[in-house]
């Protein structure tokens, strides 16, 4: 009796696993950008051929790894720093090293935020006057500015200021950071890439499809907490978008080289990327879109 029961449960199982609806390209297509904005040109008419991402967070440049991994096949010199980094445990290198020549701690001693070892939820949105006083402007400021003036690049890549995403204190501490020194003159470049999503899939990615999440697992909704917070509708629009669809390949391979830890993050931001081959995903998803800081007039 039992063994009949074990092969009806395994049975049943596989039914059910058999009768689950499969992601589709159309309900892919939701997700995508309606909005058109300018091909970037700028970036081809430089001859300084160099670029830094500077991110709080090393995955941090998911949305914008296909850009990178295009500048990179096209002779660019460009590195990652992050005030965090992860290694894979197999080879002990950081998964960057696919795209550009791989990541630096912006601080050795990683130290940057304070009180962070207590902290339960410290990725949700507090206030920008709360930003000032937990983390160290002063010492990471120094070290950017040593960092980016000694490697000299045209431009450098970050998350927006305003929201940095979805609200991450650390993601907006480190790309404000990065735009205010570039205001004040101190960083020596051309001009700063915030990446960003369209409206439209800030809507149904991060609003829709995310929180929709978030709140089966309980768990309260960032993005919205900081909509309220900071008194905006959402990450600032773009200004240019640049087509990755020529580096589908390498960006689908550094996506999935992060081990678990982080593919379960990047899973809430792009929907369904370990479900489709890379031509087909990057098809679809074929372009990233960036809001371009200008260097200021003095």
């Amino acid at each position: 009796m039992k063994r009949k029961q074990i092969i009806l449960i395994v049975f049943l199982t596989i039914s059910l696993l058999g009768c689950q609806e499969k992601v589709t390209t159309e309900q892919l297509k939701t997700f995508v950008a309606v909005e058109t904005y300018p091909n970037d040109v700028f970036l081809d008419t430089l001859s300084n051929k160099r670029a830094l991402i500077i991110v709080a967070h090393d995955d941090d440049d998911c949305a914008m790894s296909g850009t990178i991994a295009k500048l990179s096949a096209n002779g660019w010199k460009v590195r990652q720093m992050s005030l965090k980094r992860h290694v894979l445990s197999e080879t002990g290198k950081n998964p960057a090293e696919i795209i550009c020549e791989g990541n630096e701690l912006i601080l050795a001693d990683g130290y940057y935020r304070i009180g962070l070892d207590t902290m339960s939820t410290p990725y949700l949105p507090i206030p920008y006057e709360k930003i000032k006083e937990q983390f160290l402007t002063e010492k990471t400021a120094h070290a950017v500015i040593e960092k980016v003036n000694d490697f000299k690049p045209s431009v450098i890549f970050t998350l927006d200021s305003e929201k940095g995403g979805y609200g991450h204190p650390e993601h907006i501490f480190i790309s404000k950071l990065v735009k205010d020194l570039f205001s004040e003159g101190r960083l020596e470049i051309n001009k700063i890439y915030q990446s960003v999503y369209t409206d439209h899939m800030e809507k149904e990615i991060v609003d829709k499809w995310l929180g929709a999440r978030m709140k089966k697992w309980g768990f309260p909704n960032a993005s919205k907490i900081a909509n309220e917070m900071y008194g905006i509708s959402g990450m600032p629009e773009p200004t240019t978008q640049i087509d990755i669809s020529d580096v589908a390949e390498t960006k689908m391979k550094y996506l999935r080289a992060y081990e678990e830890d982080v593919r379960k993050n990047l899973r809430k931001f792009l929907p369904y990327y370990e479900e489709f081959e890379a031509k087909t995903y990057f098809a679809i998803f074929n372009k990233e879109y960036f809001r371009v800081i200008e260097k200021p007039i003095r």
